[in-house]
């Protein structure tokens, strides 16, 4: 909560602490923070990085933030900036608004950040500014937490919590130490205090702090370099880790590329094309079967998030992803590729009104990204109707054209598409040479990504010997309604066992189906004639036959075993194998684990099912995250549970199970 002084300075009703200087809170920001870490002389040589990261502990109004945006677009830089900023009680935007808009000089960045700045989730929010120059993450988590699942490291770091006296926690030399694993050798920070818990703390955690003078009142502030190759306690071994998922760490990765090849341009490959080239990289897209060929070519896609009864890891990620999709599509999308008319997701057998209540609850979801209705019609939504009589209301839900936005996506400078098929690929001294099935041209690429749906691994069988990773082939398909005269307008996205959507060029989609294994590419009668009993059972009043059949769409999904996606490195699995086998027997519990180093430059990005739009946007920019060696934008948690190692893994476990039980036997034989 905030109330605010007489002069327009914010307070924090829960800290009983002001937001910022009452005197002149941005000069405070630029003398503490910007001059602290003395980002104008390193803005002016930066080293040739392809990107400038910081992290903030507190982000309050935001103030830090907008001022470093405006320092950093003051002048023209060939690098991006990426900030990531922790807050427990996010404040709204209207409050934003009204506390930054004291400083005219701000306007425009407070202006383009206010358009997409809503529906906060728990956990890393992500968005994007300045055609994708400028990254920012809101985590909104205790700090401690935090610090736990942030993935990547900064070049700067601002602390600016409420005083130490006010909010101890955030001081505490626990919480301080963590922030040793996310600063690399020259990581700086500056605080407004000088408290000596504080200086004791930062040393404690690699850091050389250095009081410097203060802005106003304050007679000194503090700013420090971390040296990791000092005498401090955060010295660590980078050769190997006690984690029980070393293959999952950043430092496992090459950081290195400048041009990349993507076989497969559907959505997630045209994505990713349109994300790496954003950031500068050279794309090379291949598809035998042109943009969006494959399952992307729908005549239209429903999206919205699948909170599961309890939070999981493919809950936290669709709800992501999905928030990340609305506020991507919005800027990029025309009204014919993209409209968010919302979503009603009606009681069915399997989604009953207990599990979907409680969806909501255990996310802590708002009501602008979801609640429940009795009626069927939503009252905060009154032009937007259900024949249900109850569900959940994702007001966001959208309807897309997969198949323009990938076509849309790959028109971007830096992205060259050939429409040929990649026959083989095999390493060379600067990455791989790939040769094309009906050409003599060779691609050469520092990395290759591999984002051909189910046929993920043909490419990678001959490189690593064996299958790498289970994906198989699930067959849908939908059909094209023509509405038929007096039939009621449907203005929302109704889903419950299938999906129905308002009129996308002139015709309703109805669908779809779920397969694994008749694999027929054409449409079967069965299926259609079960989507009409299904829409007549459902919504008797729309009155739809046969004779309103317009058309009947087949496409195949990649699915994986668990259902979730596959994105990141490439191992080989005979080397994790022989490194990995018998992690989790009692006999190696105090045992470290080699840091595997993975296949340099291969990747891979698929598995996205059902839910191939809400996942590739976030996923394109999770994988660039990972190429490139930038701050990601999920939590460290979650890039584990998307990490295509995870099925190499559970192949060992199972063998580890069975020598763990036979260790057992025999230590109890002993006894």
């Amino acid at each position: 909560m905030l109330s605010w002084k007489e002069n327009g300075t914010p307070v924090s009703e829960e800290f009983d602490d002001i937001y910022f200087s009452p005197e002149d809170g941005l000069s405070e920001t630029k003398h503490v923070f910007v001059e602290g870490n003395k980002l104008r002389e390193r803005w002016k040589n930066p080293e040739k990085k392809r990107y400038f990261s910081v992290l903030e502990l507190g982000f309050g109004t935001g103030l830090n933030f907008f001022a470093t945006w405006k320092e950093y677009a003051d002048e023209e830089r060939d690098f991006e900036l990426h900030y990531v900023s922790v807050e427990k009680f996010p404040i709204k935007k209207e409050e934003i608004e009204k506390a930054v808009s004291v400083f005219p000089e701000l306007g425009p960045f407070l202006s383009e950040f206010v358009l997409v700045y809503r529906n906060l989730l728990p956990g890393i929010n992500r968005f994007t500014f300045a055609d994708g120059k400028v990254r920012f993450s809101l985590f909104y988590a205790d700090a401690a937490d935090a610090l736990d699942e942030i993935s990547g490291t900064f070049d700067v770091i601002y602390l600016d919590g409420f005083a130490p006296s006010k909010n101890p926690e955030m001081w505490s030399e626990t919480l301080l130490r963590k922030l040793g694993p996310v600063s690399r050798n020259g990581t700086t920070f500056a605080t407004f205090t000088v408290a000596r818990s504080v200086r004791d703390s930062m040393t404690s955690a690699g850091f050389i702090p250095e009081k410097k003078p203060g802005f106003g009142r304050k007679r000194e502030m503090l700013t420090g370099t971390f040296a990791p190759n000092g005498e401090t306690d955060a010295d660590v071994d980078p050769s190997s880790s006690p984690d029980k998922k070393p293959w999952c760490r950043r430092d496992s990765l090459p950081t290195k590329a400048h041009n990349v090849a993507i076989v497969g341009a559907g959505i997630a490959g045209s994505a990713l094309a349109y994300s790496l080239a954003q950031r500068g990289i050279s794309v090379v897209l291949l598809d035998p079967n042109g943009i969006a060929g494959g399952a992307s070519g729908i005549p239209g896609a429903v999206s919205h998030p699948h909170p599961t009864k309890y939070p999981s890891p493919i809950s936290l990620f669709t709800l992501r992803a999905f928030a990340y999709a609305v506020r991507f599509l919005t800027g990029f999308a025309s009204p014919e590729q993209f409209s968010p008319v919302g979503v009603f997701h009606g009681v069915t057998e399997e989604m009953d009104s207990e599990r979907l209540r409680n969806s909501i609850r255990t996310h802590s979801l708002t009501e602008g990204i979801a609640f429940w209705s009795e009626t069927g019609v939503p009252q905060t939504h009154p032009d937007r109707v259900s024949p249900t009589q109850e569900g959940v209301f994702y007001p966001e839900g959208f309807w897309s054209q997969p198949g323009s936005l990938a076509q849309k996506a790959v028109q971007r400078n830096g992205i060259r598409f050939l429409r040929e098929k990649a026959a083989s690929i095999k390493p060379e001294d600067q990455g791989w040479e790939l040769t094309l099935s009906e050409s003599d041209e060779k691609v050469h690429a520092n990395s290759v990504i591999f984002c051909n749906s189910y046929s993920i691994n043909e490419l990678l069988y001959p490189i690593l010997g064996e299958e790498f990773l289970p994906i198989r082939k699930v067959r849908g398909q939908l059909i094209r309604l023509r509405e038929p005269p007096a039939s009621p307008t449907i203005r929302n996205i109704l889903c419950a066992e299938h999906y129905l959507t308002p009129s996308i060029d002139g015709a309703h989609i109805l669908g779809s189906t779920f397969d694994e294994f008749d694999l027929n590419p054409k449409p079967r009668k069965e299926d259609t004639d079960r989507l009409l009993a299904y829409v007549l059972e459902k919504y008797p009043a729309m009155n739809w036959s046969e004779q309103n059949v317009v058309s009947e769409v087949v496409g195949f999904r990649a699915q994986t075993p668990d259902r979730f996606p596959v994105i990141g490195p490439v191992f080989d699995p005979k080397r994790f194998r022989k490194e990995y086998s018998g992690i989790d027997l009692h006999k190696n519990r105090d045992k470290t684990y080699p840091s595997l180093k993975t296949i340099p430059g291969l990747y891979v990005f698929g598995g996205l099912g059902s839910r191939g739009i809400i996942g590739s946007f976030l996923g394109a920019e999770i994988l660039a995250s990972l190429i490139l060696d930038e701050p990601a934008p999920v939590e460290k948690s979650l890039l584990e549970a998307l990490h295509p190692g995870r099925f190499l893994y559970r192949k060992i476990r199972k063998v580890s199970e069975t020598e763990k039980l036979s260790y057992e036997t025999d230590k109890n034989l002993e006894r």
